[in-house]
């Protein structure tokens, strides 16, 4: 019985580093913050990778949009460029995150008159 007791003892120690890693990969480093003055009814567009393998997604989305999304066509010159609009009449602040394969990137809007 106490080997048992010690064997999990022993698990446990081994596996609370490994778990502690894990949940804490996502490196605070390596999230950009952009602050972003816009004029309400103006879009706002930040490009982000271009590689064919590379993507780009809106990990959350900003409350107060009308557009908000991720476009990737001739337009862009094929880059994946995230593109933000606040909803009509919006005035104040909006948060945007996008995850791209070296980080995330931070948006604070504030969006004005």
């Amino acid at each position: 019985m106490r080997r048992l007791r010690h064997d999990k003892f022993l698990a446990l120690v081994v596996l609370l580093p490994i778990i502690a890693h894990v949940q804490g990969c996502r490196d605070v480093s390596s999230v950009e913050a952009v602050k972003v003055s816009l004029q309400n009814g103006k879009m706002y567009q930040y490009p982000t990778v271009s590689g064919d393998e590379d993507g780009a997604r809106i990990a959350l989305q900003p409350q107060h949009y009308m557009i908000s999304e991720i476009r990737r066509n001739a337009e862009t010159n094929w880059v994946a460029t995230f593109v933000y609009q606040p909803t009509a009449g919006f005035v104040g602040s909006d948060y945007a995150e996008i995850e791209i394969p070296t980080g995330s990137v931070a948006f604070y809007f504030a969006i004005h008159d």
